[in-house]
């Protein structure tokens, strides 16, 4: 089994936590003058791709303390998401930055940059711990269903429809009910915290576990632990 034939098939199928499809632009809109360098600033300030990290999860398809070639990828792939986190978070939270605010800020031009680099550095990251999962499974310690186990993380894949509009939670639910008139985020952080809520995913499921993916498919039961299936 070579990397290069499996890694496009890889982190699975991204649908099960990233949505495959999505409006280019929300069709409620968004507050795009949210995208200044002074809210950037307070919203990078506040490390929020911490959260991905801080708190341990523990693993449903191995028993922590595992060794061998699954130790090992277990091992790397803790380091890779503790050096990568903010690429990893950036991954569901890419908000747009239009070419008049490229132009208009030259903060923002080298942020964007700086961005789409630490993407590309965690990508060929990515790649090199998924060499050892491959050795791992070769030796017969794993299938790639450990990857659905949701003490891992995933980079997005490039067709994910995952960018962050900050704003269109509460622009949304305007347009469904005018006689709302939810007052529209004031901040980036604000923006945050209605699009976690509303979207879980973007997390990877951190402030529920339960509705990880990994613990409610059906063909899992027995093989990870504490699975609960989806009821139909």
């Amino acid at each position: 089994m070579k990397i290069t034939v499996l890694f496009p098939e890889l982190p699975f199928r991204a649908e099960w936590i990233f949505p495959r499809t999505a409006d280019a632009i929300p069709r409620a809109g968004y507050v795009d003058s949210l995208i200044t360098r002074p809210l950037v600033e307070e919203l990078t300030s506040a490390a929020p791709w911490d959260t991905l990290v801080t708190t341990p999860v523990d693993p449903v398809s191995f028993r922590g303390d595992v060794r061998g070639r699954l130790g090992v990828f277990v091992r790397a792939f803790r380091d890779f998401a503790s050096k990568h986190r903010v690429a990893i978070w950036e991954g569901t939270h890419r908000f747009p930055i239009s070419r008049n605010q490229l132009q208009g800020s030259t903060w923002l031009s080298n942020f964007n940059k700086q961005r789409g680099n630490r993407r590309s550095h965690a990508g060929r990251a990515w790649k090199r711990v998924l060499v050892i999962l491959v050795l791992a499974i070769q030796d017969g310690w794993c299938d790639v269903d450990i990857l659905l186990d949701p003490s891992f993380l995933h980079l997005p894949r490039r067709g994910d429809k995952v960018a962050w509009f900050p704003g269109s939670v509460s622009c949304q639910a305007n347009l469904e009910d005018p006689n709302l008139h939810r007052p529209e985020p004031t901040s980036l952080l604000e923006a945050l915290r209605e699009i976690d809520e509303a979207e879980p995913w973007r997390i990877q499921f951190r402030g529920d576990l339960s509705q990880h993916p990994g613990r409610q498919i059906q063909r899992l039961v027995g093989k990870f632990f504490n699975v609960q299936p989806k009821t139909t």
